[in-house]
């Protein structure tokens, strides 16, 4: 197996190219950015950025077949990524012989738009510090009870049910509020405690079936990029604790995106080998106005922590009774200390964060300020009419006093009197689904 390389020392360790040489790679490795004006743009060995557009015009011989398919991929990342070995080998031949006119320094955009964005939480430790890190957020924000219950909740399942890890967490982002490096980020109007999250989040390049195989998956990872998950956590919490859909607002107001898409082939192979996960995988910083914040141990976090589950079981789940599509992004999550939640650290208006990733190159971005028409978010009313009063609820409040610990004494008892009988997924205390043929008879009898 490959493992990844040493670290690379001075300030351009970010930039450093990862290029294993034992992962049976099948296609041609190569890092994609996009310019309004030239199309894609694809470093070459030298570390020019050249426009296959471009490139292609200046040549004075006819077309090869795989460059008329150049031609007509050459304005989109996604395309161009899901084009065959052959194709990909002839851009790469293409822009090492191309001349210095076709080269563009500067101008890049957004290399891509999603097509849709699902996030994940991945990483084991992240989510176990996030859970921490919140408990200093719900109470200023008036929901460390709720918190506390819901925790103790999800810490007591039954074999029979959820596993922890059994199925990765993720949920839906906006896929419309993308921004790119050196683009401003806005700052939410209900957000008081604002944070970053550093993400490495997976292109999907060629369509996913419902029941997709391994090496289905494998075929459809086109390349990875830096992702910036910006997040309201006080919103985060009134939403965890209220209506209960998960994630709405809270990080719905901007995500950014690196300006490099590297073809996954650099950094991973199946069976998560590669230096994105193997070993300790790549290293990764956030700096904020310049100074490195890091976890309690002041160590610099990489990717190749502990993770519930590997990418191609994430893809999977994530393609189950969907499928997925060409153009669609998937994060990762968050890497273990590379958000304030986990280190107690905030933005602020006008800070400068500053993400990077070895082998991913960088992702910059000013926080904006807040609108004038900011406001908390219990204060954003929709209608829906007043919040109970407070002589209500601490009525409430004593009445649960009373009545939940005997209630709770019981639960438990049967908890674990349920747990220990339990004879496992085919056992008789779980009663099969009824089957699509089964209820269309029971509806016939009923007419």
């Amino acid at each position: 197996t490959t493992r990844a390389p040493e670290p690379q020392t001075g300030a351009d360790w970010h930039t450093h190219r990862l290029t294993p040489t034992t992962l049976g790679v099948a296609r041609p490795m190569v890092r994609l950015r996009l310019h309004p004006s030239f199309g894609v743009c694809l470093r070459d060995q030298e570390q020019r950025w050249v426009s296959l557009e471009q490139a292609l015009a200046a040549k004075a011989a006819a077309l090869s077949a795989a460059e008329e398919e150049i031609k007509t991929s050459a304005g989109s990342v996604v395309a161009l990524l899901a084009c065959s070995p052959a194709v990909l080998e002839a851009a790469t031949e293409l822009a090492a012989a191309a001349s210095a006119s076709c080269v563009v320094e500067s101008g890049f955009v957004l290399p891509f738009q999603p097509r849709s964005f699902r996030d994940a939480g991945s990483y084991v430790q992240h989510m176990s510090q996030a859970v921490r890190g919140f408990v200093a957020v719900a109470g200023k924000e008036g929901h460390l009870l709720q918190m506390a219950l819901s925790q103790i909740g999800k810490s007591l399942r039954l074999p029979f049910g959820v596993n922890p890890a059994a199925r990765p967490g993720y949920y839906h982002g906006n896929p419309c509020t993308f921004i790119a490096d050196g683009d401003e980020a806005p700052w939410p109007s209900t957000c008081g405690w604002l944070d970053y999250e550093l993400e490495v989040a997976v292109l999907i390049t060629r369509p996913v079936s419902r029941e997709a195989t391994a090496a289905e998956v494998a075929a459809a990872l086109g390349g990875f990029v830096l992702i910036n998950d910006f997040s309201a956590r006080d919103v985060q919490a009134d939403e965890l604790v209220s209506v209960g859909f998960g994630f709405v607002k809270c990080k719905a107001a901007a995500t950014a995106m690196g300006l490099d898409v590297v073809s996954s082939d650099e950094l991973w192979a199946p069976g998560d080998r590669g230096s994105l996960f193997e070993g300790r995988g790549l290293r990764v910083e956030v700096k904020v106005n310049g100074e490195a914040w890091r976890g309690a141990g002041g160590e610099q976090s990489s990717t190749g922590m502990a993770r519930a589950c590997s990418l191609e079981a994430l893809v999977r789940y994530m393609a189950l009774d969907e499928g997925l599509q060409p153009g669609e992004l998937i994060g990762m999550g968050t890497v273990p200390n590379c958000c304030g939640l986990e280190i107690g650290r905030w933005l602020q208006p006008g800070d400068e964060v500053a993400l990077s990733a070895e082998g991913l190159g960088t992702l910059t971005n000013t926080v904006g300020h807040p609108p004038a028409t900011a406001q908390n978010f219990k204060e954003v009313d929709c209608g829906g009419g007043a919040p109970p009063g407070r002589l209500r609820t601490a009525l409430r409040c004593a009445l649960l006093a009373v009545v939940l610990p005997p209630l709770t004494f019981a639960l438990m008892v049967g908890g674990a009197l349920s747990a220990l009988l339990w004879r496992g997924p085919a056992g008789v205390l779980r009663s099969p689904a009824p089957t699509v043929p089964a209820i269309r008879r029971a509806a016939d009898k009923r007419r």
